[in-house]
């Protein structure tokens, strides 16, 4: 009787210390969080907390929601995580101290709160060093892929990164910033392409982003 009371006490201490080196080994949500790109769409947010991939590869053909489109072979391909069905990135410029960042969404046929609501909720994100109004400041377009429907909208101001979690949580901001947002209405629902970064490097990436959404097709 005491031998067996000693052998599941011993069982349970060994379970214990697996527990906790499971926990310490799994990637936090905090990770996630401290990423310089949070977006403030309460569907954007990354919800099981994955990390940066420890050895980014190259990027390529991918197909998301029907549409393919073809990722620049300089960028850094990190996976998806969470809400973000794929993240991309690319070393600062001469001149600049952070990343830029592409994050692709995508929240089925019906949802995702529709174009319009997108980039509204985007250009929010942005303030201006004058306090005037980021809607006014936004320059928006459109295009044509292979029958689908693209929007664009891009500005240059201070970033919100972080703010309008539906959990709370610190709103970093960043001056000299420049967002892009592009909306692709596809063939299985909208996909959305979010990119922020430092002025120069975000502006290095917005060529490459552009030449491939406009070049996507179903």
């Amino acid at each position: 009787m005491v031998g067996a009371l000693a052998l599941g006490m011993l069982a349970g201490a060994g379970c214990g210390a697996d527990d906790q080196q499971t926990q310490q080994q799994a990637p936090g949500s905090h990770a996630a969080d401290a990423a310089p790109m949070t977006d403030t769409n309460h569907a954007e947010h990354p919800t099981g907390g994955a990390q940066q991939a420890e050895h980014p590869h190259a990027a390529g053909q991918t197909t998301l929601a029907g549409v393919t489109f073809t990722v620049p072979s300089s960028w850094q391909d990190l996976g998806a995580s969470g809400m973000r069905q794929a993240q991309y990135r690319t070393d600062p410029v001469a001149g600049d101290d952070k990343q830029g960042e592409v994050n692709v969404f995508y929240f089925g046929p019906a949802s995702g709160g529709g174009v319009d609501a997108n980039l509204s909720r985007w250009i929010g994100q942005m303030t201006m060093p004058d306090g005037s109004d980021p809607a006014a400041a936004a320059e928006r377009g459109t295009f044509t892929t292979d029958g689908m429907a693209g929007h664009i909208v891009s500005l240059d101001g201070t970033y919100k990164s972080g703010g309008g979690r539906p959990m709370g949580g610190t709103t970093t901001l960043l001056p000299g910033y420049r967002l892009v947002g592009v909306v692709i209405e596809g063939p299985q629902g909208s996909l959305f392409f979010k990119l922020t970064g430092p002025e120069k490097t975000a502006r290095a990436m917005e060529a490459d982003l552009l030449k491939m959404v406009k070049s996507a097709h179903k």
